[in-house]
């Protein structure tokens, strides 16, 4: 009887395996994902890189803004040279009462004749890599793409038409048909590279440099929490 029990729990724990594989399963199959397993990979993908922090850059290895991000797939803090930006994930206010709209975001920014100032503001559509982290986000609906391998790692790509953000003012004419692509890595889940381009055209990418970064407001400012 106790062996009867134990084969049937391992036929169940087999044939949920089967029904229900795990994101690093789903990512490597041969075929277009579906949505649903985009979403999968998706989730699994936020899961890996929550509290991580990193460079996007450019070229691999090289200098940009440095990131930690949130388990909902957009950064909580991005430093450049001068300025460290805090998303707060608190809803922005007015000091006077007034409603705001939007996340409350602190810009702390080193001014060499002052030092450390810190203002507050609301979140817009034209944030730092907004794009990347819609994506990443599940705020935009994906496609299945490709694989390839990037830096020595099998990656697959998660994809879907570019847009410019609302109140963006281009340099001049957009290409047509652009297309950006999310890479995943396969083995960690954690995004690689970030592509937007078309058919007959270079892409143009910006890289994830996994590095150990302590990244957190100065110590010498304090924070509004309203906006004046």
């Amino acid at each position: 009887m106790v062996r009867t029990e134990s084969i049937a729990a391992a036929v169940l724990a087999a044939l949920s395996q089967t029904l229900n594989p795990p994101a690093r399963a789903v990512i490597e199959l041969q075929r277009a994902l579906t949505r649903a397993e985009i979403a999968q990979v998706l989730a699994a993908s936020r899961e890996a890189i929550a509290g991580r922090t990193l460079t996007l850059s450019y070229l691999p290895g090289g200098p940009g803004p440095q990131l930690l991000v949130g388990a909902d797939g957009r950064p909580r803090m991005v430093r450049t040279m001068t300025e460290v930006v805090e998303f707060t994930r608190r809803p922005a206010r007015r000091c006077d009462g007034a409603p705001s709209g939007g996340e409350l975001v602190i810009e702390y920014r080193n001014e060499n004749d002052k030092g450390w100032t810190a203002k507050a503001r609301a979140s817009t559509r034209m944030e730092f890599a907004s794009t990347i982290f819609d994506m990443l986000s599940g705020a935009v609906t994906l496609d299945s793409g490709g694989k390839q391998t990037i830096d020595g790692h099998a990656a697959r790509a998660l994809t879907a038409p570019w847009a410019a953000p609302p109140g963006a003012l281009p340099a001049g004419p957009l290409v047509p048909n652009l297309r950006q692509e999310l890479w995943i890595d396969v083995a960690s889940l954690l995004p690689v590279r970030w592509e937007i381009g078309a058919a007959d055209r270079p892409a143009y990418r910006m890289t994830f440099g996994y590095e150990s970064l302590d990244i957190r407001p100065p110590d010498s400012v304090a924070a509004p929490d309203c906006i004046p």
